[in-house]
């Protein structure tokens, strides 16, 4: 039995690098397809989870109404909506899918923005201060939610984004943006990554998705809980032709895109994970500690106990 400890110490160590893999696999992220070729009308305008590593989709149910084009976590994990066709924001069951205006369930056309049939396409991101932004890419403006009734409020002035930007998505103090690829038309409208101030407020070029993005339609923008910004494109209707959506992983310091994978038809929304990098940000460790769980911690761990399964078993076998 001599050899016990340094047997235990690399089957911990084996255990702690299983763990770290399983940590570092691709997330999940919810999408809803205002879009599509199912002849089942109610996987259409459907909720779905979307393994960002390969594209798989799990279904979850019909969320009721016919363009929810916006999606975003908040920090209790309660997943909102907005409906282009009725102008509601809406609360999702990540459990069946339904969709419920805020407000209650009599409470359409609740966001308070005349006439009743204007168009905004809508995109959304929750803050670390639990605030709901929305954006129009039509208007190409920036709201600001109430999250109890639906009632968006105007931040700055009409048009301020000076830019279309279909979704946004916050990941501590930054929020980034992404843009409209194609027009109505067809013609090439704005592929690229913006950095957007919530204050002023104002978009800021950071740069083209580039090759990697295919001709697009709308997008949904999300961060995961590590700080990846992910997006989703609806590629319907690209050249007289319905395309799966894209998937991308995108770096938010030049904007371009890397494809990761392809996936259902009409994905214009994503949700990955609730608001992230506000504990760093708010809570700054102090010293060097190592985070318990994260990844720099968790290799450190690993090398560590690798090393003294192999001091012990070179001790045993001189």
């Amino acid at each position: 039995m001599r050899f016990t400890a340094p047997l235990i110490h690399c089957a911990l160590a084996a255990v702690i690098l299983t763990a770290a893999g399983s940590l570092w696999a691709e997330p999940l992220g919810y999408s809803i397809n205002s879009r599509g070729l199912d002849r089942d009308d109610q996987r259409v305008n459907a909720l779905w989870r979307i393994d960002l590593s390969n594209g798989n989709a799990e279904y979850i149910g019909w969320t009721s109404f016919l363009d929810v084009e916006a999606l975003a976590l908040s920090p209790a994990g309660a997943l909102y909506g907005a409906d282009d066709d009725t102008n509601t924001l809406v609360r999702v069951s990540t459990v069946t899918g339904l969709a419920q205006p805020l407000g209650g369930a009599g409470n359409r056309f609740n966001t308070g923005l005349l006439p009743l049939d204007r168009k905004l396409d809508f995109g959304m991101t929750f803050t670390c201060e639990g605030d709901l932004y929305v954006v129009s890419d039509v208007e190409q403006s920036l709201f600001l939610a109430d999250i109890e009734n639906g009632q968006l409020s105007t931040v700055g002035a009409d048009g301020a984004l000076g830019s279309p930007i279909t979704d946004i998505a916050a990941f501590g103090d930054q929020v980034y943006g992404i843009g409209v690829g194609l027009t109505s038309t067809g013609q090439t409208a704005a592929p690229n990554l913006y950095r957007i101030d919530l204050d002023i407020p104002s978009a800021e070029l950071v740069g083209p998705l580039g090759p990697a993005a295919a001709p697009y339609n709308n997008a949904g923008l999300s961060f995961d809980a590590d700080g990846t910004l992910w997006a989703v494109t609806d590629r319907r209707a690209v050249g007289g032709q319905d395309l799966p959506s894209q998937i991308l992983r995108i770096d938010p310091a030049s904007g371009i895109a890397q494809l990761v994978a392809e996936s259902l038809i009409g994905l214009e929304s994503l949700a990955v994970a609730p608001p992230s990098g506000c504990r760093a940000r708010a809570q700054p460790s102090p010293g060097h500690a190592i985070p318990i769980l994260s990844r720099g911690g968790l290799v450190l761990l690993s090398l560590l106990m690798l090393m003294l399964g192999a001091l012990s078993l070179r001790r045993h076998l001189s």
